[in-house]
């Protein structure tokens, strides 16, 4: 009980407890003299089966002691807390868990008084005993999860992670947490991209592949399914996502596209791959107004050399003549194989050819040494065509049969590359 006197006036509190909206009741020699409207409808009891009863009439009998000893500590001039928590037994059997907050006054007779105010906190503390065991399963599933979970505040700094994140990107968790989510990406501009994708979709999830770097420097390709986070009042407060590892899929996935537009004898490119970039090389030069030079290539008799010597022979001719292509011309021409005999090369306008008589003598240059295969020497004989962007076509297809065209006057025309004969074919052994 304090020390400064306070006095209890039984006909206020009996007039002000009932404007109060908690429970509020009164105590003075352990039963209870008064009791507001609010704490008989938390009880469920008429306010008369309350008054004049003991204190711990409607106690939970594990809480009894506890209730029985403090209230003698405030009545002998002690100070035990004057907030906890304790189960009451309602009217209807009910069990509910309520906080206490009691105030002990004395009054002008010298009775001591206990004013004690009653809330029902029980699905509160059910609300957050719910709440915390959401929390540790969730964690517990974060800490499981095969994949990476992740969470970023609006400014993109990682805030939260699974522990397999750490794991995949070689970092330990309180180097990584704090660090800005750009600088796990390969590129880290890339990730300007790829927050503008989340954000457009306004909280909805976002499918995405990104390649990521490691602490090692190693590259990972990871499929991520991201939302962008609000709060209450629509501001945007960070990205979450969860990703997986497909760096082993994706490594399928660019062997298998390999396969699809290489030509597996000669490792150019095929008709499908020279399709491909024909489409990226027409459409950069058109942004720029620029040309792009196609060269048909057309090797003549190679069915006389797989006919006298053999098919393992015919294919060693044609990975000798992609040899010589590919290592005399650029890096940055590209060179492909498109059928059994028939080459096309693609010169981009920063490697474009002056004139047509240039170009065939930079060939002419590179397939004039003889290649031998089994003690017999054979000669590159071919024809060829010439087609420009946009002056001969504006699609692959114009541009390839305007060059096929002109090989094929050339191989009619041109005496050097005329078919080669028998007694040719006599002399060099076929």
């Amino acid at each position: 009980m304090s020390s400064n006197k306070d006095y209890f006036d039984a006909e206020f509190y009996a007039a002000s407890i009932e404007a109060i909206q908690d429970g509020v009741f009164v105590v003075r020699d352990g039963l209870f003299v008064l009791a507001n409207q609010a704490f008989a409808e938390l009880m469920a009891l008429p306010k008369a089966r309350i008054l004049g009863q003991s204190i711990t009439r409607f106690v939970a009998d594990d809480y009894v002691a506890k209730v029985a000893q403090r209230y003698r500590e405030r009545v002998n001039g002690g100070t035990p807390p004057e907030s906890y928590q304790i189960e009451v037994i309602r009217g209807d059997g009910e069990v509910r868990l309520v906080n206490l907050k009691v105030k002990a006054f004395a009054a002008k007779d010298g009775q001591v008084y206990e004013v004690v105010s009653v809330r029902d906190v029980t699905d509160r503390d059910k609300l957050l005993a719910k709440l915390e065991h959401s929390e540790r399963e969730f964690k517990q599933i974060i800490d499981n999860l095969p994949g990476v979970f992740y969470r970023t505040d609006a400014q993109g700094q990682l805030i939260k992670a699974s522990p397999y994140a750490f794991k995949l990107l070689g970092y330990q968790a309180e180097e990584a947490i704090g660090m800005p989510i750009a600088d796990f990406y390969a590129e880290p501009y890339m990730r300007e991209a790829v927050l503008e994708k989340i954000l457009a979709a306004n909280g909805d999830p976002v499918e995405l592949e990104t390649l990521m770097r490691c602490r090692d420097g190693a590259m990972v390709w990871v499929s991520t399914r991201a939302y962008a986070r609000f709060n209450k009042a629509g501001e945007f407060i960070g990205v979450e996502g969860i990703s997986l590892d497909i760096t082993n899929r994706k490594k399928l996935e660019n062997e298998l596209r390999e396969k699809a537009i290489k030509d597996p004898l000669t490792h150019l490119l095929n008709r499908y791959g020279l399709q491909e970039h024909l489409d990226k090389s027409l459409s950069r030069a058109r942004r720029n107004q620029s040309q792009v030079a196609l060269i048909y290539i057309d090797i003549d008799d190679f069915k006389q050399v797989n006919d006298r010597l053999g098919h393992t022979a015919g294919d060693s001719y044609l990975v000798e003549f992609s040899r010589r292509l590919f290592k005399n011309f650029r890096e940055s021409d590209v060179i492909s194989r498109i059928g059994g005999d028939e080459f096309v090369v693609v010169l981009d306008d920063k490697n474009l050819v002056a004139s047509r008589e240039e170009f065939l003598e930079r060939l002419e240059t590179i397939m004039r040494p003889e290649f031998v295969i089994e003690n017999t020497p054979l000669e590159f004989k071919y024809s060829s065509g010439v087609a420009l962007y946009p002056e001969h076509g504006i699609t692959p297809e114009e541009l390839l049969n305007y060059a096929d065209q002109k090989m094929y006057i050339a191989k009619q025309e041109d005496d050097s590359n005329q078919p080669i004969s028998q007694s040719r074919l006599a002399q060099t052994g076929c």
